[in-house]
C-alpha cells in the first residue's frame, strides 16, 4: 500500500485507461505512517485515506469487469505495506512527541497494533497476499547521523537496536495475524540485513559514500528539498542514499533482487497448495 513517493491515486486521474487500471495501482504517499501524528507532521495521505482510495478503486474495478472477476483480481494481487520508519523519526526520535507517553517498546507495540488493524481492513476488502516490510537500520540514515550530531557520521547503535527489536516482534506477529485470516499469505520482507551489509561492506556493492545522500549536502535534504535547483553528486550509483532518508536507485535494485529471491518461492508454494 505504501511506497516512497507522493502521488495522486491513479484511479483519480481522468486519463488512466481501463487497461491500465487492471495492471496495478499504487496508493503510496511518501512521509506517511501507521501513527496518525506522522501524517499530521508531514501533511501527506494517511493510511486510513489510502484504504478509502482502495475501496474506490475496487468499486471502479467492479464496474469494468464485474464483481466476481474483481474479487479474483484483488484476491490474486500482491499487496506491499511499507511503513514505520517515519513514525519513529517524526514522533519518537527527532520530534519526541510520542516519547512523552510511550517507552520505545510500548511505541513499537502501538504501531504494530495499528498494522494489525490495517491488515484486517485489507483482508475485509478481499486482499489475500500481503508483504509487510520491516524497519531499515534507522540509526544509519544520514538524517539521523545529522540529528545525533555524529561528527564522524557513525550509525546510532541504539536506534538500530530499536529497529531490530521492532523487526523481531513483527516476524512473530505476522504468522499470528495470518492464522486469524483464512486463505491469506502474509510475508515479512527484511529491509534491515542487506542494508547493514551494504553499510559495512560498501565496496562489494560499488558504493563509495554511505553516510550522505547524493542530493545537496546529503545530510539534511529530502523530498521537495531535492529539486532541479539542488546540486546532486556526479555519480549517484556510488551513493547508497539518494537523499538524507531514502536509498538510491542502486540500493533499491540490490534490495529488490534479494527480496525477489527470498519471497517469490514462498508465494509460489502458496499458489501451488491452493
Amino acid at each position: 500500500m505504501l511506497g516512497l513517493k507522493e502521488s495522486v491515486p491513479p484511479f483519480l486521474q481522468p486519463s488512466i485507461s481501463d487497461r491500465e487500471l487492471l495492471t496495478g495501482v499504487s496508493f503510496a504517499s511518501g512521509g506517511s505512517g501507521f501513527d496518525e501524528l506522522t501524517t499530521a507532521v508531514s501533511g501527506v495521505i494517511s493510511m486510513s485515506r489510502q484504504i478509502e482510495y482502495l475501496k474506490e478503486y475496487i468499486e471502479r474495478l467492479i464496474k469494468i469487469v464485474g464483481e466476481i472477476e474483481a474479487q479474483k483480481i484483488v484476491g490474486g494481487a500482491l499487496v506491499i505495506v511499507s511503513a514505520g520508519t517515519n513514525d519513529f523519526i517524526f514522533n519518537f526520535y527527532d520530534i519526541p512527541t510520542r516519547r512523552l507517553e510511550f517507552s520505545v517498546s510500548g511505541y513499537q507495540d502501538f504501531l504494530q497494533n495499528k498494522l494489525h488493524d490495517f491488515i484486517k481492513e485489507l483482508y475485509d476488502l478481499g486482499c489475500r497476499k500481503i508483504i509487510v516490510s520491516g524497519l531499515p537500520p534507522i540509526g544509519c540514515l544520514p538524517i539521523q547521523l545529522t540529528a545525533k550530531h555524529s561528527i564522524l557520521r557513525r550509525c546510532v547503535d541504539k536506534e538500530n537496536l530499536d529497529s531490530q527489536t521492532y523487526n523481531d516482534k513483527l516476524q512473530k506477529l505476522l504468522p499470528r495475524v495470518q492464522e486469524t485470516l483464512p486463505t491469506t499469505k502474509i510475508l515479512y520482507a527484511d529491509a534491515y540485513t542487506q542494508l547493514m551489509d551494504m553499510i559495512k561492506n560498501p565496496q562489494e556493492y560499488g558504493f563509495v559514500e554511505t553516510t550522505r545522500g547524493c542530493c545537496g549536502t546529503g545530510i539534511l535534504e529530502a523530498g521537495p528539498l531535492c529539486n532541479v535547483g539542488t546540486p546532486i553528486c556526479p555519480n549517484h550509483s556510488q551513493h547508497m542514499f539518494w537523499d538524507s532518508i531514502h536509498p538510491s536507485e542502486s540500493t533499491y535494485r540490490y534490495i529488490s533482487e534479494q527480496l525477489l529471491k527470498e519471497l517469490l518461492p514462498k508465494l509460489s508454494q502458496t499458489e501451488d497448495s491452493c
